[in-house]
């Protein structure tokens, strides 16, 4: 009987500190990737992202349909360097202003993306 007084204190343990801790969130974003096998159409992912509440992604390159379909949805983006440009930007400020012109700027309108 001690033993299962004991149980039951730790699983309300665990779920009060669970709560706490999904009370303290203030808001919840996820991870697009563009590179996959079987990616669903732009516009079904930012449709899946609204009817989840998603309300912030982060993209991992500025993928020209990905980022079109956010245009005006309200879903606040993070646009990530790849990789491969990371060396280049670093090595000229130039570049990265350039980079930004082409892959930022041109979403950077009303009605266009949300860009953070």
């Amino acid at each position: 009987m001690v033993a299962m007084a004991r149980l039951v204190v730790v699983i309300v343990a665990v779920a009060m500190a669970a709560w706490w801790a999904v009370a303290a969130v203030e808001g919840l974003g996820i991870n697009w990737g563009t590179q996959a096998t079987h990616p669903l159409p732009p516009k079904a992912v930012v449709q899946l992202l609204k009817d989840n509440g998603i309300a912030k992604v982060k993209l991992f390159d500025t993928d020209f349909a990905a980022m079109s379909a956010l245009a005006g949805s309200g879903v606040e983006v993070m646009v990530a360097i790849p990789n491969k440009d990371l060396a280049t930007m670093a090595s000229d400020y130039g570049n990265a202003k350039d980079w930004v012109k082409k892959n930022v700027k041109r979403f950077d309108f009303d009605g266009g993306v949300t860009i953070k």
